[in-house]
């Protein structure tokens, strides 16, 4: 659905103007306002924008889930020339990127970590969403900060009639959404919030599993839980209009174990034979327990202010955001419970934190139906606590500390655009801009201009050819060593001997409607990366004696590839086949011998196909069936021989060995190159089944039975290998890891 002015209603106006324009925004008493449906094959042929998608909650909620919980990043991973990382997580590598090149903003206000269970679910409560607009290729010019890909979720407005509300029961957890007027047609909130209960569910088998346990002196220490809220206010003034919104999301994991000296138990045979356990009242006297740790989340509001000036519009955003994540790891031991010298601890921790004060203004006219104008200004100020890292050791005889003092750095970056838009009716549109931003940092200044072109020329009635090009930059990185995005990766700015990611991507396209309400999309694209950022070889890991920008090494980075997709929005059959070509290649001075490697997700061919079979209106089915070529990592194949050991497989180096060790004769690994590796094909179907039932309250529930994985592909995740001696020679084997089987699900919604 796509809101406009009134006045400037016309096919080509709705289809090729105001695509881009906020569409909960404008004020109804100002401005006069229409609603009207706009399919995604307007949009798909007249627009001059490439690579876009417009996903409804509709959508979202359509897509088979996994544990009951619909999400938007699983919707967005379904997407050509987007690769979803590790199975049944919410990794998002868009065109060849990493997972933090993506930009997420919640109504405008940026949020860092987006996942919920260490990425198995997203941070985005899909009750709370309109609609989420998703750029890859051709990003406007009032967008910037990620070189990859920007998802703008925009929040449902609030109802200013009546109450409304929703209730949904999952697998894992259960959130509740209402909304409703506080002033009648003036003043009206929303509120949200959702908790998972794994913990709750958990409680009593954990206690089961302690219970037995508790005779061999052990304990096991598990707690899980995530929550988020969300929350809305909306005021109507004469003039326009002026929003609040406010979001917290937070994660707490803790586990561990403790062993200790359990009671002394005696066995008693009573009188009838039969057997009974007591005690000889010895108590415990020691305790070893290792926990950790990890807590993470994310918070923080936003004022919008929405007026009519002049003959134009004016958009103002105020926003505060935070994110944290604390990793703690412990081992505290006590010989003696009676004697508290001899208690002891060691502890380390780190700690990751950023906060975002930010304020930017857009202007927006339209003049006639030939031109839209839009322009805009902002500042945003970053404090980066980057590693805040604490080694501590004590005991009865010694206490000693090491510690970086969480450092802060503080940057300020401003940033300017102007976007201008030219419709030549049915023949052709053009979309011209241009963005300024210079980051401060360090007493360093990175100014940059983000030239922003894309150009739609008509063909035929039915088709149409596009082309862009877009230059973005970015100012924080997350260095990673995992496959999975993790809390406890580090968010990073750009440091003092570095420069900004920077990326150049290049479309072309070709677009066109098909019989029976059908429509395709051809684009191919190629992306080129500047100062990305890894890991120094050896280092994958924090300590204190190097400086947070001395323990990365920068290269280069470059992907291309088509994406290929064919929908069909109206009908009682609706659906979308997708496929994605992709090379994705790295180059870093300091890594591999300084020559070429494939990146982590180089995922050569994705295919996804998702189809929606509404039976009657009360039964829906769908189902999504995705394949991908796997992923690759790093291996070690051979093995050569060390200095002094026969190793059967390499030349010896002729030093004398006094004796043969065994544990040294399978060699040192030899890794050939950096990503060597491609794991098995990754592939799964997804089915699912909707029941909708009306209710005389006007009312309506909602079952969905969904199956994730139906047939059970065993996908691999990762290789581990394994280098043992047997029958008097040294041997190696390779053993593939897979996590996520078949598993069904099931939920119940109640909407009024």
């Amino acid at each position: 659905m796509i809101r406009c002015f009134a006045t400037y209603v016309s096919a080509m106006t709705i289809s090729c103007v105001f695509a881009q324009a906020p569409s909960d925004t404008l004020p109804n008493q100002t401005l006069d306002e229409v609603i009207v449906s706009a399919t995604g094959a307007n949009r798909n042929l007249k627009a001059a924008e490439m690579g876009r998608h417009i996903l409804g909650k509709e959508a979202i909620l359509r897509l088979p889930v996994l544990f009951g919980e619909p999400d938007v990043i699983k919707t967005l991973q379904t997407l050509p020339g987007v690769s979803q990382g590790v199975e049944g997580f919410t990794g998002l590598y868009v065109h060849g990127g990493d997972n933090d090149q993506n930009l997420f903003l919640y109504n405008g206000l940026p949020l860092y970590h987006v996942s919920h269970l260490g990425g198995i679910f997203s941070s985005f409560n899909v009750s709370t969403i309109r609609n989420v607009d998703f750029f890859k290729s051709s990003f406007p010019a009032r967008f910037g900060g990620r070189i990859s890909s920007i998802t703008n979720i925009n929040m449902t407005a609030p109802a200013f009639e009546r109450y409304t509300g929703k209730f949904t029961i999952g697998l894992l957890a259960a959130n509740g959404y209402i909304s409703g007027p506080i002033i009648r047609d003036r003043l009206a909130f929303s509120a949200a919030i959702r908790r998972s209960w794994i913990d709750i569910v958990g409680r009593p088998a954990l206690a089961v599993v302690n219970a037995i346990q508790k005779k061999n002196g052990k304990k096991t220490i598990a707690n899980y839980n995530f929550t988020d809220f969300n929350a809305r206010i909306d005021w109507k003034l004469g003039s326009g209009k002026i929003y609040a919104i406010g979001y917290y999301g937070h994660d707490y994991l803790k586990i561990g174990d403790r062993n200790f000296e359990s009671t002394n138990e005696i066995i008693k045979v009573n009188p009838g034979g039969s057997i009974s356990s007591g005690s000889d009242g010895n108590q415990t006297c020691f305790f070893d327990e290792n926990t950790n740790r990890l807590s993470w989340g994310n918070w923080g509001i936003s004022l919008n202010a929405d007026y009519r000036v002049g003959q134009g519009y004016l958009n103002t955003v105020a926003y505060y955001s935070s994110y944290s994540s604390h990793y703690r790891q412990m081992n505290e031991h006590q010989s003696d419970l009676d004697d508290d010298s001899t208690y002891g601890y060691t502890l380390n921790s780190t700690k990751n934190a950023i906060a975002d004060i930010g304020i930017n203004t857009q202007y927006m006219q339209q003049f006639g139906e030939t031109y839209l104008l839009k322009a805009g200004i902002g500042y945003v100020s970053h404090d980066y606590h980057p590693e805040g890292l604490v080694n501590e050791y004590a005991d009865a005889s010694e206490k000693w500390s090491d510690n970086n003092d969480n450092p802060s750095v503080k940057s300020n970056e401003i940033f300017a655009y102007l976007d201008n838009l030219f419709n030549f009716g049915e023949v052709a549109s053009l979309d011209v801009g241009l963005r300024f931003v210079d980051h401060f940092i360090q007493g360093k200044s990175f100014p940059r201009l983000e030239p922003r072109v894309s150009f739609r020329i008509n063909l035929t009635r039915d088709y149409s050819l596009k082309a862009s090009y877009a230059r973005i930059n970015q100012f924080v990185q997350q260095v990673s060593s995992n496959y999975i995005n993790l809390p406890t990766d580090l968010w990073q700015p750009v440091g003092k001997g570095d420069k900004p990611l920077g990326s150049d991507q290049f479309s072309l396209g070709l677009y066109g409607n098909l019989p029976i309400d059908m429509y395709f999309s051809v684009e191919g694209w190629y992306k080129g990366m500047r100062n990305l950022v890894e890991y120094r070889e050896g280092i994958s890991s924090l300590n204190p004696g190097l400086e947070w920008d001395e323990k990365t090494t920068t290269g280069k980075g470059w992907a291309y590839g088509v994406d290929l997709s064919v929908s069909k929005e109206i009908g009682r059959v609706t659906g979308s086949v997708s496929y994605g070509l992709m090379w994705n290649w790295r180059k870093f001075p300091e890594l591999n011998n300084g020559g070429k490697f494939p990146a982590k997700f180089d995922n050569r061919n994705k295919i996804n196909i998702n189809a929606t079979y509404r039976l009657n209106d009360h039964i829906e089915f769908n189902a999504g069936w995705t394949y991908m070529t796997g992923n690759r990592l790093t291996l070690s194949l051979y093995n050569y021989d060390e200095p002094g050991n026969n190793f059967p497989d390499a030349p010896s180096t002729g030093i004398a060995n006094s004796g043969f060790d065994w544990e040294q004769a399978s060699g040192l690994d030899y890794y050939h190159s950096r990503n060597n590796v491609r794991l098995p094909a990754y592939h799964r179907l997804d089915i699912g089944m909707s029941i909708f039932k009306k209710l005389k309250n006007g009312a309506r529930t909602i079952w969905n039975f969904s199956i994730y994985n139906a047939y059970c592909r065993m996908n691999t995740m990762t290789i581990k290998k394994d280098n043992f001696v047997g029958g008097g020679d040294p041997n190696r084997s390779f053993q593939k890891f897979s996590l996520i089987p078949v598993v069904p699900s099931v939920s119940w919604t109640y909407e009024f």
